[in-house]
């Protein structure tokens, strides 16, 4: 499979809830992320070319405690668990503290 990613992605080793802001739901945990995109790992499928405005709420020690963006959900596949889905994500809107988050996720919470 070809690589369509313009930066690259780091995993995280916390466990880091996404949710809708617009519904309040909890939608699952990330995976991996980057300046442009993400991985969500969820109990339930999310819709495939959605466009979501999220809520991300960071670890403990984080220097903000929530991070905003919009973000378009680009595919979507089984995961290894029957019921468990991932995924992919194009963050398209976020704002320059947001990006400061996602700089201090791959700093301190991702391998």
């Amino acid at each position: 499979m070809q690589e369509n990613r313009s930066s690259p992605r780091r995993r995280l080793n916390e466990k880091i809830a996404v949710y809708d802001s617009n519904s309040g739901q909890l939608l699952g945990t990330l995976v991996n992320i980057s300046s442009g995109g993400f991985l969500l790992y969820s109990d339930q499928p999310v819709g495939l070319n959605r466009v979501f405005q999220l809520r991300i709420d960071m670890p403990d020690g984080a220097t903000g405690k929530i991070m905003e963006l919009g973000a378009e959900s680009l595919w979507v596949s089984d995961a290894n668990q029957p019921g468990d889905y991932w995924t992919g994500f194009q963050i398209i809107d976020i704002s320059a503290r947001g990006r400061e988050l996602v700089a201090e996720l791959f700093e301190r919470w991702a391998s």
